[in-house]
């Protein structure tokens, strides 16, 4: 049984999602808020986690952020703010999709299926190396030198599929259909604000990820 982690302030939505998903065989956990929902993420480990994003105090945002310091489970937002500028920075924060209000809990429940499917296909193979960047897609880690980073599961797709098509050109739509699936109906910048984190966890090897303007990226081996 899937287990989620559910964190908005208002209680009647609690509720309902606590008795919608419940039903549809997900076990759920409740939180009020951004500290409750790090506490209980702490405590165990979580198949995928939604988050409100304008949640007093310690909002989803900020919650997101200090999540991904100890865990790699898929984070969904949930908010009111649609705009562009919203989403990118939900991604930027690490989620891995954002849902606008009002929503289908039908949908919503969907998504969650398919986050959680897609974080289970990024521990398949095995580890890749090129450029002087050990990738290990079943850890999430990526290792350059001597210093070892760990991934979010939406940077360890995407880095997966551009050292697999290393020296091939991918466009950010290819890239988004890889990474994202065939459902996301965002803006392509999405994959700008994935590479921009990848490229500082890389560091000095971030040479390998190149940008080909006006049409995506390239990781290229070699000169």
């Amino acid at each position: 049984m899937d287990r989620i982690l559910f964190a908005d302030d208002e209680k009647n939505l609690r509720e309902t999602f606590y008795d919608y998903f419940t039903a549809h065989g997900f076990s759920v956990t409740l939180a009020a808020d951004g500290e409750a929902a790090l506490a209980a993420a702490a405590e165990q480990a979580f198949d995928c986690v939604i988050l409100d994003v304008l949640m007093p105090g310690t909002d989803g945002l900020e919650t997101c952020l200090a999540m991904r310091e100890f865990s790699d489970a898929p984070i969904l937002f949930l908010s009111a703010l649609g705009e562009e500028r919203d989403l990118l920075g939900g991604y930027g924060a690490g989620a891995d999709d954002y849902v606008t209000k009002p929503y289908s809990l039908a949908v919503l429940c969907e998504k969650c299926r398919a986050v959680i499917a897609r974080s289970r296909g990024a521990d398949a193979g095995g580890v890749l190396q090129a450029a002087g960047i050990v990738l290990d897609p079943g850890r999430m880690t990526v290792t350059v030198g001597a210093r070892t980073e760990r991934l979010t599961a939406k940077e360890c797709r995407l880095l997966t599929v551009l050292m697999r098509g290393k020296n091939t050109v991918l466009t950010r739509e290819r890239l988004l259909t890889a990474v994202w699936g065939y459902a996301y109906a965002g803006s392509t910048r999405v994959v700008d604000a994935q590479v921009k984190g990848l490229r500082k966890k890389l560091g000095d090897a971030s040479a390998a990820l190149q940008t080909v303007i006006g049409v995506g990226y390239v990781f290229r081996e070699g000169k």
